[in-house]
């Protein structure tokens, strides 16, 4: 799962590659657009200034667009709107600091002012929609990745079993196997209808059996989990393991530990009850 959920963030590039680009891009075309005035006074330092305000701004910003894309909780529209409020507010703010980084405190005036304050809230606020966006698109992606991983691990698991016998090939789903016992080659499936037999060994069907419904107590023996209904404690380690069918099996000592993890967190969490 989490070669997965890495191989997502690898396929986004990261925020300051992509904050790299856009703003060198934008600046581009900025001086692109102005490029018949660039001989005019203040037209060159002006798109500077500006790029590097709306640029500082935006790493300001950046925590709060964060925290908004994961722990938002209300409607868009109302996340539009306050990223509006919050756009226009600093773009007044970016406004003010362009204009004074370029013509300084003596050629400071409200002449311009009205036009570069909704130019520069306008940039911040399509700044402010493509990060969410590009947050929360992360975010499903690596949702739907650990999802899939889930899935597949849960799909290795045998749901049903098919049995050959003769011409016949008969289907035992795996919900119906009540203990396993070996015989040669073989695996034989307990059911409450009826012993199949299935062509593959212990050891392999072992790992195609979902550990929490299945486990194994003797090599030649796998039992159901919600079919032990006693456990008796031998001297020599051993268990002697009462299923609901009536069926008796020991358990040797190599898997005992298993056993006996699995009464001690029986009884843990019957204290907690």
């Amino acid at each position: 799962m989490s070669l997965m959920l890495s191989a997502v963030h690898a396929g986004t590039p990261s925020f300051w590659r992509l904050q790299a680009v856009a703003w060198t891009l934008t600046y581009v075309l900025l001086l692109l657009a102005a490029l018949p005035h660039l001989t005019e006074r203040d037209i060159f330092r002006y798109n500077t200034v500006g790029c590097a305000v709306l640029f500082c701004l935006t790493l300001g910003i950046r925590p709060l667009s964060r925290a908004v894309s994961t722990r938002w909780r209300y409607s868009w529209l109302a996340l539009q709107a306050c990223a509006l409020v919050l756009s226009l507010f600093l773009g007044m703010f970016a406004s003010f600091a362009i204009g004074l980084g370029t013509f300084g405190w003596a050629r400071l005036n409200g002449s311009n002012w009205m036009l570069s304050w909704l130019q520069c809230g306008a940039v911040i606020f399509l700044w402010c929609n493509l990060y969410i966006s590009i947050k929360q698109w992360r975010l499903a992606a690596a949702s739907i990745s650990a999802t899939s991983a889930i899935q597949q691990v849960a799909q290795e698991y045998a749901t049903q079993f098919a049995i050959k016998a003769g011409s016949r090939i008969q289907v035992v789903p795996e919900r119906k196997v009540l203990w396993v016992s070996a015989a040669r080659d073989y695996a034989e499936l307990h059911t409450s209808s009826g012993t199949f037999l299935l062509r593959e060994t212990m050891q392999s069907l072992e790992q195609r059996l979902d550990p929490s419904r299945f486990v194994r107590i003797h090599r030649s023996r796998i039992v159901r989990w919600d079919q032990i209904t006693e456990l008796t404690k031998q001297e020599d380690g051993e268990y002697r393991v009462k299923l609901l069918d009536g069926t008796v099996h020991r358990s040797s000592r190599t898997y005992a530990p298993t056993l006996d993890g699995w009464i001690r967190s029986g009884v843990r969490n019957e204290v907690r009850s």
